[in-house]
């Protein structure tokens, strides 16, 4: 039993794996063919695609009056994003960008987040929730943020010397489609053959719970960035994780608030905000001074990522127990 669940996840992971390929080869065409640099399109096209399972789990959650793992799903995406993605990807390649673009990026990510963490503060200081208005205010600033990335057509380093032909470009753009559709439904298949792999060989709910469901709405940008790392394509795999925690923080969080209030456990959300908050700073002042994703820096966002998830899963348990 145990082996067939483990074969039945090596087919899944080999199947996301491709699907992730098939995503970064065909944005790469896109961009060319749009005359967008690759950060430009991983920020925009490419981590909207991506950010699909966070947006799908958070509206679905705040429609059913679960308004806590909307937003506990968004923070938790976003510490994924930086500390497991990233980390993973400066760990096992190494990478760096265009010191021209990482301030500018690293602030918007900075800024976005205070202001989503000071929302939230708000709404359990005064009492009221993250509602119908501040969610509209998030859209707003999606949309903001979508005009501002089709805006950047030409951005330093985003210049190619290729041209693709208008056939091209529609192959290309089905292809990419076809490969966040399988990225999206490979990833729900290989987080549901892990939990019955966890299942069979004992692994508690909780623990289940706190890692492969907490990464799992997050599979789809770590499969396409490593794949885009591999392949040196640096600035899409940068702009994926940036442009999903700004989908996350826009375009998720205002849709789910805007279904329904959003009002959080304070006590457990504390250690999420802060770790956002922490591995935000740490992206920031790898970008800003360091200029360089290195195996160093990688292991020290990996290690940041294990503290998160041992914190969480002691609050959970805590929390379990009424301790």
């Amino acid at each position: 039993m145990v082996f067939a669940e483990f074969i039945v996840l090596v087919i899944f992971l080999f199947l996301l794996t491709k699907s992730s390929s098939l995503v970064v080869d065909n944005a790469v065409n896109l961009s060319v063919f749009f005359g967008v640099n690759q950060l430009a399109t991983g920020m925009l096209l490419v981590a909207v695609s991506t950010s699909l399972p966070e947006l799908a789990v958070s509206v679905t959650s705040s429609a059913a009056n679960q308004g806590a793992i909307a937003a506990g799903n968004v923070f938790g995406s976003n510490i994924a994003n930086i500390l497991l993605i990233l980390g993973v990807g400066a760990f096992l390649y190494g990478f760096s960008v265009g010191k021209e673009n990482l301030p500018d990026l690293a602030l918007v990510l900075m800024l976005t987040t205070l202001i989503s963490v000071d929302i939230l503060f708000h709404s359990q200081i005064t009492g009221d929730a993250l509602g119908f208005y501040e969610g509209f205010l998030l859209l707003l600033l999606a949309i903001w943020y979508a005009f501002r990335m089709l805006s950047k057509k030409r951005l330093v380093g985003g210049g190619s010397e290729r041209r693709i032909s208008r056939h091209e470009g529609f192959t290309s753009f089905l292809l990419f489609f076809a490969g966040v559709i399988g990225v999206i439904i490979s990833s729900s298949l290989v987080v549901d053959s892990a939990v019955k792999l966890a299942t069979v060989l004992g692994l508690s709910k909780s623990f289940i719970g706190a890692t492969l469901i907490a990464v799992g709405t997050s599979l789809p940008e770590l499969s396409v960035d490593l794949q885009a790392i591999r392949k040196k394509h640096y600035g899409l795999a940068l702009g994926d994780a940036i442009g999903s925690n700004m989908a996350n923080l826009t375009l998720v969080l205002g849709a789910a608030a805007v279904i329904n209030p959003i009002l959080v456990k304070l006590h457990v959300f504390i250690a999420a905000l802060l770790f956002a908050v922490v591995a935000n700073t740490m992206f920031f002042y790898i970008a800003v001074v360091k200029k360089q994703f290195g195996r160093r820096e990688g292991t020290m966002m990996l290690a940041l990522y294990i503290v998160y998830l041992a914190v969480i899963f002691a609050l959970q348990i805590s929390d379990a127990t009424g301790v």
